[in-house]
């Protein structure tokens, strides 16, 4: 047996190799090793850049904190406190001056402090000295509430929080610690007043790609620095975004780590790590997108090499399609010829895959085609012939039935000529054979009894359906079938059934001269009509898309030789209604104006007539 070769086993077999492979295994190892080393490298990037700027930040602050206590611990001040309290001038001034030459030599060795300056026991400034030189006055808000916390605050030490920038200076933190007597008692206050500025820039001056930047926060987790915030706006416990809640959390947690989250919609790492003076921490955030840059890099390359291969791989189907597809190429042209109606030809199979199988069905195909247009043409033939039955009818039994009457009425003036008794006679021997033959003629155009037979309906619903297809097609109407696979064999005459659905399709294409669509429906209705009827029903609804029957007409469209057709004969419905109606069944109708007509045939089941319904039409 010849094994059967796939036609898409053919071309996978080619293309699979060539595109499927080289992207799997590049794209594959390339983008992951490359993914997981600009991650690596990141947070390493990361982490060295927040190691140095935290700690040029906490160096910064000791030094802050022992120039203060070295500051404090100076005995001038001391001595200063006591020429004050014993009224001693001459000394009182020596020791301002020696405490202004020191916080000069403090501003000159230390660019981060903008003010140095001492507040007595009541909190008024004693001793200043700023960038232009000593100053002195009333004190200033900010200083008392320092004088205050640093008069109460452990060890007395103050550390303030971050002073919003005036029109004199920038932002600013003042750092105070409290001095005393020799007596422990309570002497003033030392106060550094630190330029933040010079440690934001370090902050704000860290970046890691186009959208990455770094943010400080305090020991309580309050934002002291950061690009969206003003300060103090946001803690850990009032977020604008819940997510944020782990990273601001585990920034306060006092360890050195990094996290990953997600922050206005987008997915972000954050590497952060402790500034231990003040117990602050630093971050430094950046776009997950950021750090897949180099990979994104990566796969653009691996996506050039799918476009090369990709390219290849036309190529070769090209050189196989025209091996694989000249079957194909055959079938259009014998399409197009069919088309021109050679209804004889019979294209040679040549493989046995796919290719093969769709020549043998277009064959089959063909042959059907030609027997169902000598079906149709033989169905044209029969309706032409009940017309031109009609027609003769119509026309010989008008005179025969005015000669009649002509005849009755000089049989009744000269009833006592025997001339005209005797011719009288003859006539009306020759109109009752007209009449017959007449008779005879119409009998021979209609439909015979049925001859009942076991039939297939929904196989009966395609035969005509396929009738129909090229004149469908004409007349720019689509056809749709809609079987019932539960429907069983009917014991009825297929021809005459096809000769009703014959009818109703043309009747149903000729309504609608501009297109539409026709839906051919059969149903199975076990119980019948009637919930007591246990023979079944099958249901063929014919509905079409036309502009429907007009309401006047619509009581006579089974009344015999009525028609609104120029070319009608009017016969078309009452055959199909006596067909239907000699097989037990029912014919309606049921009109729609301006959206169409739904024609029902019913046909009832007689599984158990089968044999005598056989017997009956053979006789």
């Amino acid at each position: 047996m010849r094994r059967r070769s796939s036609i898409f086993i053919k071309i996978l077999a080619v293309i699979l190799p060539l595109v499927v492979t080289p992207i799997i295994v590049v794209g594959y190892f390339s983008i992951e090793a490359s993914a997981d080393r600009v991650n690596r490298l990141a947070r390493q990037e990361q982490q060295l850049l927040l190691e140095a700027a935290a700690g040029r930040i906490n160096r910064l602050l000791e030094q802050t904190l022992m120039d203060l206590d070295t500051l404090a611990s100076l005995p001038v001040l001391e001595d200063l406190f006591l020429a004050q309290a014993f009224r001693l001038s001459v000394e009182e001034e020596f020791h301002r001056e020696s405490i202004v030459e020191i916080f000069r030599d403090f501003l000159a060795r230390t660019p981060l402090y903008r003010r140095l300056f001492c507040l007595d026991e009541q909190g008024r400034p004693l001793v200043g000295l700023d960038r232009a030189g000593t100053f002195s006055g009333a004190p200033r808000p900010e200083w008392i509430e320092v004088f205050q916390r640093a008069a109460q605050g452990s060890q007395g030490l103050y550390f303030s929080d971050l002073i919003p920038p005036a029109a004199d200076r920038g932002p600013t933190l003042f750092v105070a610690k409290a001095y005393t007597s020799g007596l422990d008692h309570l002497a003033g206050v030392v106060v550094i007043e630190m330029d933040f500025g010079q440690i934001a820039r370090i902050v704000q001056d860290i970046r890691v790609g186009a959208e990455g930047y770094a943010f400080l926060l305090d020991q309580a987790g309050r934002n002291i620095i950061h690009p969206a915030f003003a300060p103090y706006t946001i803690d850990r416990d009032h977020l604008p975004d819940p997510s944020l809640k782990p990273l601001f959390e585990a920034m306060t947690s006092g360890r050195s780590d990094w996290l990953s989250y997600r922050f206005q919609g987008l997915d972000k790492e954050a590497v952060f790590a402790p500034i231990p003076s003040q117990k602050w921490s630093l971050a430094v955030t950046v776009p997950m997108g950021t750090l897949h840059q180099e990979a994104m890099a990566v796969r653009t390359r691996v996506v050039q090499v799918a476009a090369i291969t990709v390219l290849l791989t036309v190529t070769a189907a090209g050189i196989l399609s025209y091996h694989l597809l000249r079957p194909v190429r055959r079938l259009v042209a014998a399409t197009q010829r069919i088309s021109d109606g050679d209804l004889s030809l019979e294209i040679p199979i040549g493989s046995g895959d796919e290719l093969g199988e769709l020549t043998a069905s277009f064959n089959r195909m063909v042959r059907d085609l030609a027997r169902t247009q000598d079906e149709l043409v033989r169905s044209a033939k029969l309706i032409s012939l009940g017309r031109v039955s009609a027609g003769v009818a119509h026309e010989i039994r008008n005179p025969l039935n005015a000669m009649k009457a002509a005849m009755v009425h000089l049989k009744r003036r000269r009833s006592d000529d025997p001339l005209i008794v005797e011719y009288s006679k003859l006539i009306y021997s020759e109109i009752d054979r007209l009449n017959r033959f007449v008779t005879d003629f119409l009998l021979f155009a209609k439909q015979s009894p049925p001859r009942l037979e076991p039939a297939d309906l929904n196989g009966l619903l395609s035969t005509v359906l396929n009738l129909f297809q090229e004149k469908a097609a004409e007349s720019g109407v689509t056809l749709y079938q809609r079987p019932d696979p539960e429907l069983p064999p009917l014991a009825m005459d297929p021809k005459q059934i096809e000769q009703v659905l014959v009818n109703l399709m043309v009747n149903a294409i000729e309504a609608m001269p501009n297109g539409g669509i026709i839906t051919i429906t059969s149903t199975w209705l076990p119980h019948g009509l009637d919930a007591r009827d246990d023979r079944g029903l099958a249901r063929i609804t014919i509905r079409d898309t036309g502009p429907g029957i007009d309401p006047a007409h619509l009581a006579s469209i089974f009344d015999p030789f009525f028609t609104t057709k120029e070319d009608g004969t009017g016969l078309g419905l009452p055959l199909s209604l006596g067909i239907v109606e000699s097989h037990g069944g029912r014919l309606t109708v049921e009109n729609q104006i301006g959206s169409g007509v739904m024609a029902s045939v019913d046909l009832p089941a007689q599984p158990t007539t089968f044999g005598s319904a056989l017997g009956e039409g053979q006789a």
